[in-house]
């Protein structure tokens, strides 16, 4: 599902990398910290003035969104939240508005195995402050009482861009969606001021512009089990490669260890998948598609895959068998195959 790119459009309008000679051109790579993480961003056949440029308006745009999208600090998703709790309708921005659409739709085809409104579940895990881990895992009862108010995007009502919700327990966390946003949007970005040639890597989860030195881009995929080289594949202009892994962050309580992808059912830390690797040229699906996975795992594989229409697909098990879809099998290429 697109987003709504209008948003954009002020942003960009007023950059063109146009020039009336042709300085000297080379690859430029940049890291920025951002979303907690590093980004790291390669222009290829550039000058230094396109690349300067580019990546300014990138730092801008991921300002915008580290301030807007995290729900536990000051911000536009926070404000909404509250918003939500004191039973009050309250305006959206567009692209938030877009987001938001966008994955309770996702949560809908998922049958909910993708899930934006767990906000309250990651607070009683206390994931959500990963510098201060919880000490106590939460009990049954506490698990229960939540479960019991059916927490998801489902429940909002839009008029417009004002939105409302019917339940008070809901508390939106776009986490599970919101890496494939920003890469959807930096594409959106980058294309309409003439980078025709980029990756864009936001700890992992990548998107490709273009032909770095007019040849297509070969993408490494790390076994989650022994954090060495598992497999290749070949990704195209356009294509976003999304891995969702229970590895990625994770708590240890007590001397187990508990990952951050919570199942919307149970309530519990999944622990039956290790990793998810999906590839489409829809950022956005492909990191809801890749959290759903981690749910469903191996059981649900099968259905998710042709509830969310996806060609290529990846997950590993803990046991580390895994399961493919037909497209992702002819296209990796296995270093070290499970």
């Amino acid at each position: 599902m697109r987003l709504s790119r209008r948003w954009l459009r002020p942003l960009i309008a007023a950059t063109a990398i146009l020039g009336a000679c042709a300085p000297a051109e080379r690859d430029y790579h940049h890291e920025i910290l951002a979303f907690s993480t590093y980004v790291s961003v390669t222009f290829y056949a550039v000058t230094e003035e396109e690349s300067r440029i580019a990546l300014t308006q990138l730092e801008a745009l991921f300002h915008d969104v580290d301030a807007d999208w995290y729900p536990w600090t000051p911000g536009e998703l926070q404000r909404i939240n509250a918003a939500i709790a004191a039973g009050e309708r309250i305006a959206v921005s567009e692209r938030l508005a877009s987001l938001m659409r966008a994955a309770t739709a996702y949560e809908q085809q998922s049958q909910g195995r993708f899930n934006a409104g767990l906000g309250r579940l990651i607070e009683l895990w206390g994931l959500h402050e990963m510098a201060n881990p919880p000490t106590r895992i939460p009990n049954a009862d506490e698990l229960a009482a939540l479960l019991q108010t059916a927490p998801g995007l489902h429940s909002l009502s839009w008029q417009g861009f004002e939105l409302s919700s019917s339940n008070p327990e809901l508390m939106i966390d776009l986490g599970g969606i919101a890496k494939g946003a920003i890469l959807e949007e930096s594409q959106i970005l980058l294309r309409a001021i003439g980078m025709d040639n980029a990756i864009v890597n936001i700890g992992g989860d990548l998107i490709v512009i273009g032909r770095a030195r007019g040849r297509a881009a070969r993408i490494g995929i790390r076994s989650p089990l022994s954090d060495t080289p598992l497999a290749r594949v070949v990704i195209n202009d356009g294509e976003s490669v999304i891995t969702s892994g229970s590895y990625e962050r994770f708590v240890e309580i007590d001397g187990t260890r508990y990952t951050h992808i919570l199942n919307p059912i149970s309530g519990l830390p999944v622990a039956h998948t290790v990793s998810v690797t999906v590839v489409d040229d829809d950022p956005v699906l492909a990191d809801a598609a890749a959290t759903a996975l981690m749910v469903g795992g191996a059981g649900e594989f099968d259905m998710l895959v042709e509830a969310l229409n996806l060609e290529y697909a990846l997950l590993i098990e803990a046991g580390g068998d895994t399961r493919l879809t037909p497209g992702m099998r002819e296209r990796l290429q296995w270093i070290d195959q499970p």
